[in-house]
């Protein structure tokens, strides 16, 4: 064996691995490429599945805040709630004296509404109910009128600017609306 047999062997041995080197990178590169695609479609898929997800939410969401409104209005046609209702509708109040010489129990009917229509503004405050649903269902405005005097007198007599805010807001966005 010459030396010049030796580098001609050598010559198409590397030869060769530079081939084979290339058709390994080659392989490896499309075997990356389908990796990608496989990735790629995952992705998507995701994508669609999170955009049911969060349909899916909003959809449980709106339901259960209709349910919540709906209760609420149950709750305020019970005989109970008329019964306080028709109280302070019939009241009259001028000023605040005139709610301290009601009975006890009709005193506790301003409290009820009160309550029921302060509860209706902290949800709307915090978009948990939409002000247009409590427009269609409660009759916030003509609550606010019989019963202004009695927010206000609540707030004097206990020093508290917060009582009932929530109901007052209530009312100003419906009437600014």
């Amino acid at each position: 064996m010459n030396f010049g047999d030796v580098t001609s062997d050598l010559s198409i041995l590397s030869s060769l691995a530079i081939i084979f080197g290339a058709l390994f990178v080659i392989v490896q590169l499309r075997q990356n490429n389908k990796l990608i695609e496989a990735a790629t479609e995952q992705a998507k898929a995701a994508v669609v599945q999170a955009r049911s997800t969060t349909e899916q939410l909003t959809q449980s969401n709106a339901h259960a805040t209709m349910d919540m409104i709906m209760r609420l209005y149950e709750f305020a046609n019970t005989a109970e709630v008329q019964a306080a209702w028709l109280t302070v509708m019939n009241s009259n109040l001028e000023i605040f004296e005139d709610f301290l010489k009601l009975p006890k129990t009709d005193q506790v009917s301003f409290f009820q509404i009160a309550s029921l229509f302060e509860s209706l503004g902290v949800l709307v405050e915090r978009d948990i109910v939409n002000l247009d649903i409590v427009e269609d269902m409660f009759l916030t405005e003509l609550a606010w009128q019989r019963m202004q005097n009695f927010v206000m007198g609540m707030r004097n007599q206990h020093g508290e600017e917060e009582n009932f805010i929530a109901f007052e807001r209530l009312y100003n966005k419906l009437t600014t609306k």
